[in-house]
């Protein structure tokens, strides 16, 4: 749980600026700095395994929660970034115009008047984050142990070589779901219209 909400915090508090300036104040090259967002997704997770294995052993870093936190967060930035971007694109820029006029800073400008008006993006972006981090088993798997063990890691300790105990799996894997359905329940209005945000004109 740890690892998954603080990613998630993070993931937020990078990709929001780094969207900003990529829609409402593009930087240059905007364009090739999303391809490179997009190109770190290419690489098959199995591929990195074994160099981010070897540098968590060096850097005494297996079964912490924190390289899990690095983890989640390198992983799900690149999409949230791409989802922010195309909800803050939806902004009008007069609002922004009109802040700036006023004197409002680039602090102000985004927590006063871009995360309100983007907040079922943020809502939606947050949901996915979460769940991304939340459904991960092969770096947690393979890094982690007793000490920062996630709830996947947990489920696969009921498949021993006396069998699958399948009823045991089963109430797991429901309690397990309860946090994810909640919020779900909990920010479904946002996400329905920050999913739908930009689709129809």
């Amino acid at each position: 749980m740890t690892a998954s909400v603080v990613s998630t915090l993070l993931v937020l508090l990078v990709s929001v600026p780094a969207a900003y300036a990529l829609s409402i104040k593009p930087v240059r090259k905007w364009r090739d700095v999303l391809f490179f967002f997009l190109s770190t997704k290419m690489l098959p997770l199995v591929a990195g395994l074994l160099p981010v294995y070897l540098v968590a052993q060096h850097t005494h870093l297996l079964d912490n929660i924190w390289l899990l936190v690095i983890l989640y967060t390198s992983m799900n930035l690149p999409i949230a970034v791409w989802m922010m971007r195309s909800f803050l694109a939806e902004i009008p820029v007069e609002i922004l115009e009109a802040a700036e006029i006023d004197g409002a800073g680039l602090t102000t400008t985004l927590t006063r008047i871009v995360a309100p008006v983007a907040l079922p993006g943020i809502a939606a972006t947050a949901l996915i984050a979460f769940i991304f981090s939340w459904n991960e088993l092969l770096f947690a798997r393979v890094l982690t142990g007793v000490v920062a063990g996630t709830a996947p890691v947990f489920l696969t300790g009921f498949v021993t070589s006396q069998g699958l105990f399948l009823a045991k799996v089963c109430a797991a894997a429901t309690v397990i779901s309860l946090p994810v359905i909640a919020a779900g329940f909990a920010a479904q209005d946002k996400l329905v219209q920050g999913l739908s945000l930009g689709a129809v004109k």
